[in-house]
């Protein structure tokens, strides 16, 4: 009787192993850990060698100080600094993105800039006074930062000071805020290493044609099928 082998499957830390590819994703609110974490790993890997070290952003953002913590590091460090905004990049985290030696940003990825949450209240007058002036010197810090490293207009800035600046891919690119749009790729292009699309398929048009199988609706193949001759 032939004896069964069996397989072990090797667990894999996917955190260690992106870092050993130096790779660091800021994927959460902007916080003291998070600011920590990222801070952290940058001089680990600044520490080993000088090879880039490429920094994800998907978040909405969170504390100006520990925003400003992670830049002051990532401008320390004598590695190229690797920016890419995919998902968002929404008020720290868009400016975050900025202090990167490379900017880059996805073609699907969601951008916006606006002005400080101070949260004062429940404190003496004097003390939310100084409060007050500390938070607009912080603000001044930030747009001036902003004002220096893009080419977005004294307009666009103030709309970003007094409400929400939202920007598409192509307009972050034409502002300055990134020098290239990654993704959107054709139609039967192969990926390169390292990407695949939703499912696991090489390319874009062998997953629309397991799509197209996979729908019973004549009205939805029609539209897939309309999309694939474009």
């Amino acid at each position: 009787m032939k004896k069964k082998t069996v397989k072990t499957i090797k667990k894999v830390d996917l955190a260690d192993e992106l870092l050993k590819k130096r790779q660091i994703f800021i994927y959460s609110k902007i916080d003291s850990p998070m600011a920590r974490d990222v801070t952290q790993r940058i001089m680990y890997l600044d520490s080993l060698n000088h090879k880039p070290i490429t920094i994800w952003i998907n978040s909405g953002g969170g504390c100006v100080s520990d925003g400003f913590a992670i830049i002051d590091i990532m401008q320390a460090a004598k590695s190229q600094i690797i920016t890419i905004v995919s998902g968002e990049a929404c008020s720290m985290a868009a400016t975050i993105s900025i202090a990167g030696d490379i900017r880059k940003i996805t073609s699907l990825a969601i951008y916006m800039l606006h002005d400080m949450a101070g949260g004062i209240w429940g404190d003496y007058a004097s003390k939310v006074k100084d409060r007050a002036k500390a938070i607009d010197r912080t603000q001044k810090k930030l747009f001036d930062y902003l004002k220096k490293y893009t080419n977005l207009t004294s307009k666009e800035l103030e709309q970003a000071k007094h409400g929400e600046l939202w920007l598409s891919p192509e307009e972050c690119l034409k502002k300055g805020i990134v020098e290239e749009i990654i993704g959107g790729i054709k139609l039967g292009t192969e990926i390169p290493d390292g990407m695949v699309y939703g499912g696991g398929f090489k390319t874009k048009k062998r997953m629309i044609e397991s799509i197209e199988r996979s729908f019973k609706d004549k009205k939805l193949k029609k539209t897939v099928k309309k999309n694939r001759r474009k």
